[in-house]
């Protein structure tokens, strides 16, 4: 009776959370595949650089769900109860923060690149380059760690090194979104219809980074918290890498929309002002400004905006 107990904490803890895990990442995977085919079906007219990354995620998410399904079957399957191995984790699990770079990388260089049209900076984007770089090397470290030592209670070295990754992670989403947010700000200028569609850049910009860094600190906390041995951590690890998928296809495919309801040419206003009241003359201004928008497929948006001024008659 002893035995069986142990054996069903074991794996409630550690099957449990992988078993949760991969069902929120299939899930995660039908939203992929919904914005995927949103992406190939809109027509965009997108440089080879950014329709590469984007099949190179479709081929990622595809393979790493096969890779998790594999090592699902491997302890429910081939190896369910046993305590020996329930101790332990396989590579298909171990390499999780590797597989998370995959789609992180590519993500924040896409940013990083918009960033350096908007600023012109080598100098920044050399440093958000280091950044991205330097939160990619410790996740590759902490999955080299736990491949060698699987055991779950000889993981203390690889946690730390996950905090750093994660960490620095967090504040190179955070820092890329600010700093664009900030770029499209000094864009605005006093046409209401050009200051919306950046509006709703500044949204997605928000929104890009926000589920990604509140993924890397929810795993930062549960890591602390909680002990080496349980996998309470996992379903938040296997779903990060597909939230940048998410993020960056949602942020493409908003363009769309953006080009359906704003690429338009219109007369902002027509305005008739009495300039100087005479007897004999009056002086008539006529001012027609108008104001040409985006047509969504450059992303972030470029100022478009033209006054004309009619001569006073």
């Amino acid at each position: 009776m002893s035995t069986e107990r142990i054996s069903l904490t074991v794996i409630r803890q550690v099957l449990g959370p992988l078993l949760i895990g991969v069902t929120i990442y299939t899930l995660l995977l039908g939203v992929c595949a919904v914005q995927y085919f949103t992406y190939f079906t809109a027509g965009f007219k997108d440089n080879k650089i950014v329709f590469f990354a984007v099949v190179w995620m479709a081929v990622i998410d595809v393979l790493l769900s096969v890779n998790a399904f594999a090592g699902l079957w491997h302890y429910v399957i081939e190896h369910f109860a046993e305590v020996d191995v329930l101790k332990g984790t396989i590579w298909n699990f171990d390499l999780t923060p590797l597989f998370s770079t995959l789609t992180a990388i590519p993500v924040q260089t896409f940013l990083t690149y918009r960033i350096w049209q908007f600023s012109n900076s080598r100098i920044l984007c050399a440093f958000l380059a280091a950044l991205i770089l330097g939160a990619a090397v410790p996740a590759w470290i902490a999955s080299i760690q736990v491949v060698r030592k699987s055991a779950l209670t000889q993981r203390g070295a690889a946690v730390t090194t996950a905090y750093v990754w994660l960490s620095l992670s967090a504040a190179c989403d955070a820092l890329l979104s600010a700093i664009m947010i900030f770029y499209l700000r000094r864009q605005k200028t006093a046409f209401k219809h050009t200051n919306r569609i950046i509006s709703r850049y500044i949204q997605l910009s928000i929104q890009s980074a926000l589920p990604v860094t509140l993924c890397a600190i929810v795993i930062l906390v549960l890591l602390a918290t909680t002990s080496t041995q349980k996998n309470i951590h996992y379903p938040f690890a296997l779903s990060l890498g597909r939230f940048y998928t998410i993020t960056f296809l949602t942020t493409l495919n908003a363009r769309r929309d953006i080009r359906e309801t704003e690429n338009t040419i219109s007369v902002n206003s027509v305005d008739l002002q009495v300039i100087n009241r005479r007897a004999r003359q009056q002086e008539l201004a006529i001012e027609v400004t108008r104001e040409t928008h985006v047509t969504g497929n450059e992303w972030p948006p470029l100022n478009s905006e033209v006054d004309l001024k009619l001569p006073r008659v």
